[in-house]
Order: C-alpha cells, then structure tokens, then sequence
C-alpha cells in the first residue's frame, strides 16, 4: 500500500512539474470544452441567405418562392434567370446556396407530372446545405396540398380517381429528446466524453513519452511490482480526470443550457469504468509513445472518427462488422452511446447494460496488457 501511494505521489509530483502537460491539462481540456460550446452556441442556424434560379417566370414558382421565403430555415436575398450569376454569388459566399426552378414548372405540374427544382450548394457547411433542402421540402408540400383542386381540373378520369384514392398522410413530428432540434444539442454532449479520453491519452502518452526522453523508464522484472506502478498511474489519471468530468459534463451543461436528463449518480458509475478502462487502453499502447511530442500529432484528429464509432451519428446496427469492432476495442465509443442513453435520453443503468459490460470487459483486459507491456518493456 505504501508503494502504491508513493507511486501515486511521484506521478503527481511529475505531472505538476511538467509544463506541457499542465497546459494540456488546465488549458487544453477548459478551452476545448468553451471552444466546442461557444462554436455551437448558436444551436439552429436560421435565415441562411439563398438566392432562386427561376426560369419559370410564372405566379406559380412566384409562389414558390415566397413559401420558402417564409420557412424560418433560410432567406431569399436574391431572385434571378441568370445561373451563372447564381454560381457566382455562391463561390463568392454571397449566398450559401441557389435554387434552380426548371420554366417547364407550372405546365407539368398542372399535367401530374413531377419537376426537378435542383438545389446547389457548396460543401464548406453541410448545415447550409440541409437548410435550403428543408426549406425547399417544407414549401413542397405546403404548395402540393394547395395545387390539387387545379390539378384535378387538367388530369383525365383515371388520374382524377388515382389520385382521389390516394389517400393523404399526416405527418406529426416531435422531437423526444432533442426538441430545439438544434445541431449543438445533439453533438456537444457526446463530444464532451471524447474530448475527456482525447486529452486524457495525450496526457498519459506525453507522460510516458517524457519517461523514455529521460531515461526514467526501467524494466519491471516482478509482476507484482508491474501491478502497482499501471495501478499507481491508473489512480493518479483517474482522479485528476474526475475533477475534469465534472466540469465537461456537470459544469459545461448548466452554463450552455445543454440537455440534461440522467441522473448524476447513474452517471458517476458509468464514468469509473470508461476513465480505468481510458488510462489501461492508453498504457497498453506506451511502448509507441517514443517522445513526448508525438501524441499531439496523432490523437488530435480522432474526434470525427471516434463520434462515428460511438454509434450516434451512424447506427451501430448498420456498421461493417470491421468498423463495429473498433467500436468494441475502444474505450471512448460504447462510454460516449452510454452518456447519450443516460443524460440526453433520460435512461438509466438498466438501458447502459451492453455498455458498462463492454467497458467492465475493457478495463480488466487492458490492464492487463498493460501491466504485462510493463513487464517485458525494453526500456
């Protein structure tokens, strides 16, 4: 016992005289947390400005286009019948985006035929994108509903009855978990818990990185001893980062109005197994920390990959059986789906089950490697 608190001991004494590491730590971890929130802040982004394209001319694509005016998802600022101005606007960021409506719009609606109107759109935000396509799908079926009385008049007997047996579907939404259906509250909380295991494995991989740089780091050559230094460095990360969960997930929330469903004591038993099972999985990976530089290089660029992996942007169900066992390898995904399930969707322990099991299964075979890498380390 004595040991392992001296271990414990020159693991803190170490990382509070390692510069790089507290600036990861302190700043790091408070400015990605304010960062990620303050970019999201605005939640739904509205009134994207969008020019029309209309080479209709007519009352109909007039109509139109006031319909998707009046959507709170994007504002018409420019209305022409010249395509390459249109293109020009949005390659000058003028606009986000244009709508192209066909001249043939009025007459082959009125036959029951179907028109393309062709949304364009650059892929510096996909946000942009989505709201001119919800704008233009919510005009689309408010000026349908409008247009069938006229089309019945021009459609022959059969269309007249095809379309009278055509039976219409009312479509109710409502948001359950996510009811300002805005982007932030949907990917903040999850980010957080990435953000916590991206800075936790620079950490740990920047402090055994130092360790080879100066040739602190020996060969074990009893188990027992191997045991109590992963256990030493395991403790050490685990109670550092549970100040820092707090403030990702309990801080951050309040004060960016985040959802917050769960309940706290649910998630406290959630998170000590995904931190263990974070610092095991980063140990178990120490004999490629060759210096203390390199980890930045690397895990810095995990973010998209690991919300992938989680399950929330893709669903796991659907996943190549490939990319599903990264999400079983990886501490961060089935923890980051558990956090969902708790504090955005309101469950508890009983929904998290596959999770803690995972991240149980996890946190033993971990430290495990990694006490059996600290065993046979060469250095």
């Amino acid at each position: 016992m004595k040991d392992l608190i001296k271990i414990i001991s020159n693991e803190f004494k170490a990382i509070g005289t390692n510069i790089p590491i507290l600036i990861v730590l302190v700043l790091g971890n408070v400015g990605y947390g304010f960062l990620y929130n303050l970019l999201y802040n605005t939640n739904v982004y509205k009134e994207a400005p969008v020019a029309i394209v209309d080479m209709s001319q007519s009352d109909l694509s007039r109509h139109f286009i006031d319909y998707i005016d009046a959507t709170q998802e994007v504002k018409v600022v420019a209305k022409t019948q010249n395509f390459h101005e249109a293109k020009r606007m949005l390659s000058e960021r003028e606009i986000v985006g244009f709508l192209y409506i066909p001249s043939e719009l009025k007459e082959e609606i009125m036959k029951g035929n179907q028109v393309q109107c062709v949304v364009y759109g650059s892929t510096l935000s996909f946000l942009d994108y989505l709201n001119i396509y919800e704008a233009v799908n919510f005009a689309s079926l408010d000026i349908n509903s409008e247009l069938i009385p006229e089309m019945i008049e021009s459609l022959n007997m059969i269309d007249i009855l095809f379309l009278a047996n055509d039976k219409a579907v009312n479509i109710v939404s409502e948001p359950l978990y996510n009811t300002s259906e805005g982007y932030g509250t949907y990917l903040i909380p999850p980010v957080m818990v990435i953000i916590i295991f991206q800075t936790l494995m620079i950490t740990v991989a920047m402090r055994c990185g130092s360790e080879v740089t100066e040739s602190q780091r020996h060969r074990v050559t009893k188990f027992y001893s191997s045991v109590k230094i992963v256990l030493g460095k395991a403790f050490t990360n685990v109670m550092i980062y549970s100040v820092f969960s707090v403030f990702f997930l309990g801080l951050l929330p309040l004060i960016f109005h985040l959802p917050h469903l769960g309940d706290s004591l649910d998630i406290i038993v959630m998170m000590i197994p995904y931190l263990f099972a974070s610092v095991f999985f980063c140990l178990s990976l120490s004999p490629f920390y060759t210096d203390s530089d390199m980890p930045l290089f690397i895990i810095v660029f995990m973010s998209v990959p690991l919300v992938f992996l989680s399950g929330i942007s893709y669903p796991l169900e659907l996943m190549p059986w490939h990319w599903k066992l990264f999400h079983y390898l990886i501490p961060t995904a089935p923890a980051t789906l558990a956090f969902v399930k708790l504090d955005c969707m309101g469950g508890d322990l009983t929904n998290i089950r596959p999770e803690m099991i995972t991240l149980w299964i996890q946190c033993i075979a971990y430290f495990l490697i990694a006490v059996l890498v600290k065993r046979f380390a060469k250095n």
